[in-house]
């Protein structure tokens, strides 16, 4: 499996306001990283963070999106867990893979579990 191609948003998933991401190696280094040519493109280190996730096939429309993140709020809800305002869904396939063997997850950052 390739690293994904992470595409974030705060709030509902048919927003307009999308953050896009892309995975480097675990052994790269922002400074060995070339830099981005396009000013509105920022090379950021993310720190480690706990987070809920849930896989689903298919192509990841808004609609089959939302479904399962529907999912994985009711279970992080029914394991006590609160969630983040932010989701993200990652795609893990090149878009000219058949959409029906594409593999993609939600996932959304826990911000406290209670009693756990």
């Amino acid at each position: 499996m390739t690293a994904p191609v992470i595409a974030a948003t705060e709030g509902a998933l048919n927003s307009n306001q999308w953050r896009i991401a892309f995975v480097m190696p675990a052994d790269s280094s922002i400074k060995d990283l070339p830099a981005p040519r396009d000013s509105s493109v920022v090379l950021v280190d993310k720190k480690e963070e706990i987070c809920a996730a849930l896989s689903f096939k298919g192509r990841a429309t808004v609609e089959l999106a939302t479904r399962n993140e529907r999912e994985l709020r009711q279970l992080a809800y029914d394991l006590n867990y609160t969630l983040s305002e932010e989701v993200r869904i990652c795609r893990f396939d090149p878009p000219f893979k058949p959409g029906f063997l594409h593999y993609n997850e939600i996932v959304i950052p826990i911000i406290a579990s209670v009693g756990g």
